[in-house]
């Protein structure tokens, strides 16, 4: 369940995000690294082909999803600095007006 917003500290709960997706990065990196080795390593004789046939198309599945997850975090990281910044510039205005 996602966690509901009570007070502007909350929203410190965003800044998260941005290590999140220096992880999603890392991951995609990795499985970057290991669909190259698999490229490299499986050859393209009839061994290499069958094995190519079976998990080339599951590997692009699993890097699109990385790259949707990735987008993802990226926009909810972006949406909740926008929503931080604009609550903190109501509550200073808010004060400055008092």
């Amino acid at each position: 369940m996602a966690k509901k917003l009570t007070a502007l500290s909350d929203l410190e709960s965003f800044g998260q995000f941005d290590d999140i997706t220096e992880l999603m990065d890392g991951i995609k990196l990795r499985v970057k690294e290991i669909n190259e080795f698999n490229t490299e390593s499986a050859g393209r004789d009839d061994i290499g082909k069958n094995y190519h046939a079976k998990v080339d198309k599951p590997t692009e599945n699993l890097t699109d999803l990385l790259n949707e997850v990735r987008k993802t975090l990226d926009s909810a990281r972006k949406g909740g600095k926008h929503t931080s910044n604009l609550l903190n510039n109501a509550d200073q205005d808010a004060k400055d007006s008092v």
